[in-house]
């Protein structure tokens, strides 16, 4: 957990306890140690947070910071995020070093969660503001994703909430409307997920998320071009040897020779569930310090697999999906499947 991410759980705490509340009750409460408390108590008294504290009786917040923080919508937060980043970006406004700094205190207090969605809607209006070179970006109002609740387009819906941009849901059924001739020419193989944006059409889950992350920029959910290595290395590695090998291993019961395993490319299942351990050790996302594409196709084959059995519950891959699977675009998607399956019950 993010140290941003501690200091505005303690205060949610703090503001919803009456009276004082005991060092160890509290650092209990956030699952933190004392030490990593009195930390980030010393952090918000340094930034003019006023916490009172009594040896031996607590920590009270002052009087004048004990209301509720502002419960905004989505659409609330997006409209308040959306106007400061452009009253910021009015180089000749007034008012635009002010809302620069405001944007950055409000970056500060927020949740890790919603700083990064501050600072995507801040780059989209960036963009939008930046005349005829954000036309250069496809339009997403004729986006269509062709999917089936119970299939691997669950990573495709999950990249789309991401992105947060409007698409329009194709639902298909195995066997018929996936075998028919109108879907046949979206994609022969008669398979899910495939996206149709404009005259383009994508099959393929990695590819669909790699080609998403790169036709909305303003998600910011690719690394820069010279900083795409780990990037591009685990998005497909995962594509490739991983999806291949728990395959051979789980549905088809095979567990190549050691000759056998020279030829085919993804080796032994242990060696590729070694080396993904070995790359998220220690680590929240897989391409640098932000959430990217990579996050969510590698992300979602774990935490699919560890939910089916697939791919065992190892301590490196649940800390990892620990960081993902309350991410709010995730668990629409998760809602989604689970409608689909209470209809279909």
């Amino acid at each position: 957990m993010s140290r941003k991410t501690r200091l505005h759980d303690l205060l949610q705490v703090m503001r919803q306890h009456d009276g004082r509340i005991g060092g160890p009750d509290l650092a209990e409460a956030l699952g933190i140690s004392l030490r990593s408390l009195y930390q980030d108590i010393a952090v918000l008294r340094a930034v003019g947070v006023e916490i009172a504290s009594e040896p031996g009786v607590g920590y009270v917040l002052a009087p004048g910071i004990t209301l509720p923080p502002l419960s905004l919508t989505e659409a609330q937060f997006d409209a308040l995020a959306l106007g400061l980043s452009r009253v910021r970006d009015d180089a000749t406004g007034p008012l635009a070093s002010p809302a620069a700094e405001l944007l950055e205190r409000v970056s500060e207090a927020l949740p890790e969660e919603l700083g990064e969605r501050l600072a995507r809607i801040g780059r989209q209006a960036e963009a939008q503001d930046a005349g005829p070179r954000a036309t250069a970006e496809p339009r997403s109002d004729d986006l269509i994703f062709y999917t089936n609740p119970l299939s691997r387009g669950g990573i495709v819906h999950w990249m789309l909430e991401e992105i947060g941009v409007p698409y329009r849901t194709v639902t298909l059924e195995y066997g018929t409307t996936m075998k028919a001739p109108d879907y046949l020419a979206i994609n022969p193989m008669g398979k899910v997920p495939a996206i149709r944006h404009g005259d383009t059409v994508v099959t393929e889950a990695a590819a669909i998320c790699a080609y998403l992350a790169d036709a909305f920029p303003c998600a910011g959910l690719a690394p820069p071009p010279e900083a795409r290595g780990d990037y591009y290395r685990w998005l497909f590695f995962a594509a490739g040897p991983l999806e291949a090998a728990v395959s051979l291993h789980d549905h088809l019961g095979l567990q190549p020779s050691v000759e056998q395993q020279m030829r085919i490319g993804c080796g032994s299942l242990a060696a590729v569930l070694d080396t993904l351990a070995g790359a998220l050790d220690g680590r929240r996302y897989l391409a640098g310090e932000a959430f990217s594409a990579a996050d969510v196709y590698v992300g979602a084959h774990l935490g699919w697999g560890m939910q089916f059995g697939s791919i065992p519950r190892r301590p490196e891959f649940e800390a990892y999906w620990a960081g993902l699977q309350d991410r709010p675009a995730r668990l629409r998607c998760a809602a989604f499947v689970d409608q689909a399956m209470a209809q279909g019950a």
